[in-house]
């Protein structure tokens, strides 16, 4: 006979996971902390019940689901980020009272230490015995890297790196050109080319970062391979951004080239120039949020 391990905390229990199916391994029983009532369907029990309930029409699962949970007093399991997991209704309940969600476990407060907004608790997929360790982001205790802020406020800041690095001078330059210091020619384009190429490059590594975030996992034989392919396509796709954004930075931005000279920008290049970073920007960010969509929740 199995034994049992009763806990609401992600560590303890991750590992048995993926054993539900296994008669003599370790059952895992879990009920939501908030209402101390409900069945989380990570228990043993509760797979077994969900592993047998006949799939209905896919436009009707959903809803299949929620009834048939409901029904049986089980709810969906979501994980917070400092660990602990609670049925997705009752989280949904704190959630709608509008304040800040804070962990009733241990009271760690679910917002970002840099933009204070909020962090979304993570789902548990369960389908039956299906092995889902894989399914759901590392918390922190477990050695999750805290991005410090939400997506929306590092989409802000990698968007100034790039005004940066895309700005019609450097400030170097227009520093040394303010202050009468000869510049030459040469080793200005060569600078200016230095300086966007270094600074572009960073920040498409940033949105990528946001986009396909490092696949650190629980090291379960799958997620081993799995995040070798994500690294692989993490480059291809930065060597694709870097190329996409040159070749429409070719057509519609305008730099100042001419060293030493304090002629400026006339205003069409100016127009041009700023329409074709507007441009960029918007490329950037549609193809961000298309991607992240595709994506699973991270912290």
């Amino acid at each position: 006979m199995a034994a049992v391990q009763r806990s609401n905390y992600l560590p303890y229990l991750q590992q048995l996971l993926d054993t539900q199916g296994d008669t003599e391994g370790v059952a895992i029983e879990s009920v939501c902390g908030i209402c101390q009532e409900n069945k989380l369907d990570i228990s043993k029990s509760a797979r077994e019940f969900t592993s047998s309930i006949e799939p209905p029409e896919e436009h009707l699962q959903l809803h299949r689901n929620f009834v048939d949970y409901l029904k049986h007093d089980i709810e969906r399991t979501v994980v917070l980020a400092c660990g602990h997991v609670f049925g997705d209704r009752c989280i949904r309940g704190l959630l709608a009272q509008g304040s800040d969600l804070v962990c009733p476990s241990c009271g760690f407060r679910m917002a970002y230490q840099g933009c204070g907004h909020a962090i979304a608790p993570a789902l548990i997929q369960v389908e039956g015995n299906n092995p889902i360790r894989d399914t759901f982001p590392l918390t922190i205790p477990e050695g999750a890297r805290d991005p410090q802020n939400c997506m929306e406020c590092r989409w802000r800041h990698i968007r100034s790196h790039i005004r940066y690095a895309l700005a019609d001078e450097c400030i170097s330059c227009r520093q040394r050109t303010l202050a009468h210091v000869p510049l030459d020619a040469a080793g200005h384009r060569a600078h200016r080319d230095q300086h966007m190429s270094i600074g572009l490059r960073q920040s498409l590594d940033d949105i990528l970062a946001l986009v396909w975030p490092e696949f650190v996992t629980r090291e379960t034989n799958s997620s081993l391979s799995k995040a070798s392919a994500e690294s692989e396509r993490h480059q291809i796709h930065v060597s694709l951004l870097n190329a996409m954004v040159r070749s429409e930075m070719e057509d519609t931005i305008w730099y100042r080239t001419k060293a030493g000279r304090s002629t400026h920008l006339t205003k069409e290049q100016l127009r041009r120039h700023t329409r074709g970073m507007a441009s960029i920007e918007q490329t950037l960010l549609g193809w961000l949020m298309d991607s992240t969509r595709e994506q699973r929740r991270m912290w």
